[in-house]
């Protein structure tokens, strides 16, 4: 029988390297609603984000956006929303406070947008944010206007040795307090404690009145691990760190470069 429910995150996972969703992975998405499961996205990335690699999906979604911190049990829109875990304020501040004048870039996002301040020092880094994501941004000036305001989330976007030597630092400084993690080599995201995939997960699957049983989810990186570790089958891609594949109940030999999500799902569908 199949799954009642299937999470996928997207990049690394259900789409390729180029960030493109494949036809046999579209279609795969297409089956598995007509057999009865509902279908979620599950991302670091905003909802509106999350939309464009829907985009003519005539199928019902969940969306885990901002890596868990607002879960929808439909489209974004207030409507759906079923849990939010923003991060506190306080936090937000000190991280605005330590960006500035240094190189790389401040992601700060709030409302279901995504605000930066664009200029020499951080603009490769916003043109890199935006050519993995195509999230589009709104400029400021400065964050003045956000003091004491608790966001979804805020991400650093730099050079991976700078990058490493944060995420060092930060860990050492709010360890347990925050959640900080991974998601790509330029990327150091900052979350609530109660915001992850893994708690978004278990709050969806409340709502909805499914069983945690029978949900299986997709992943490839450490942000994805307590999303694999919640549900009753975790599958990791082939092309996932070895961290990742030790927390999954399962390693697919496909990489998201090879339909991996298409054939597992046929593999699903047989058990």
């Amino acid at each position: 029988m199949p799954p009642k429910l299937l999470a996928f995150d997207l990049d690394g996972t259900l789409l390729t390297s180029d960030k493109k969703l494949s036809k046999a992975n579209r279609d795969a998405l297409v089956d598995m609603a007509a057999h009865g499961s509902l279908v979620t996205f599950a991302s670091g990335r905003l909802g509106s984000s999350m939309m464009r690699v829907a985009a003519g999906l005539d199928i019902d979604l969940a969306m885990l956006t901002l890596n868990g911190a607002a879960v929808y049990s439909g489209h974004v829109d207030k409507k759906h929303l079923v849990y939010q875990a923003p991060l506190a304020g306080s936090y937000a501040d000190q991280l605005i406070s330590f960006a500035q004048g240094r190189d790389f870039a401040l992601n700060y996002y709030i409302d279901d947008r995504l605000y930066a301040i664009k200029n020499p020092m951080t603009a490769r880094w916003i043109d890199l944010y935006y050519q993995q994501t195509r999230t589009d941004y709104v400029f400021l000036d400065d964050f003045g206007s956000f003091t004491g305001r608790s966001p979804s989330k805020v991400i650093f976007v730099g050079a991976p040795n700078t990058i490493d030597e944060m995420e060092e630092a930060f860990r050492a400084q709010w360890d347990g307090e925050i959640y900080i993690c991974r998601t790509w080599d330029h990327y150091l995201e900052f979350l609530s404690p109660q915001a992850n995939k893994g708690k978004g997960l278990r709050a969806l699957a409340t709502a909805l009145g499914v069983d945690l049983a029978d949900v299986v989810a997709f992943g490839d990186a450490e942000n994805d691990i307590p999303m694999l570790k919640a549900c009753g089958m975790g599958v990791a891609m082939q092309n996932a760190p070895d961290p990742v594949k030790e927390a999954a109940d399962y390693v697919s030999e496909w990489t998201n470069d090879e339909d991996g999500v298409a054939k597992e799902w046929e593999r699903l569908k047989a058990l």
